[in-house]
């Protein structure tokens, strides 16, 4: 019987969505630890505060990684980039003209231009 149910859950997990796990930083050149998470798809998370993040394990595909600043997950989005073809190893800056971030949410909406570029 244990068996079948870690079976179970072991096809649960591998049907359901993907996380991008995501290590968070306090300064802006990834050198101070806030932690890390798993950052799945479809959602959004108040996080505390973070000024920069490296991805260490991809999402889903047709993903995109947002975070953002003041405000959660409403807040103006400082980065955002696909989950799937992140820059491994790069330190990615998330902060704006009102300091850092303090969300990160996954999404399968593209980024915008504008997002791209900060």
């Amino acid at each position: 019987m244990l068996i079948s149910k870690i079976s179970l859950v072991a096809a649960a997990f591998a049907a359901g969505g993907d996380a991008v796990i995501v290590d968070f930083f306090s300064d802006t050149n990834c050198n101070v630890p806030a932690g890390n998470r798993n950052v799945w798809d479809n959602s959004c998370a108040s996080l505390g505060g973070f000024s920069s993040f490296r991805v260490t394990f991809r999402g889903g595909v047709g993903q995109f990684l947002r975070a953002y600043s003041r405000n959660a997950c409403a807040g103006p989005v400082t980065r955002c980039l696909d989950s799937t073809i992140p820059e491994w190893g790069r330190c990615y800056l998330a902060v704006d003209s009102d300091g850092a971030s303090n969300a990160m949410g996954s999404a399968a909406f593209k980024c915008f231009s504008d997002e791209w570029t900060k």
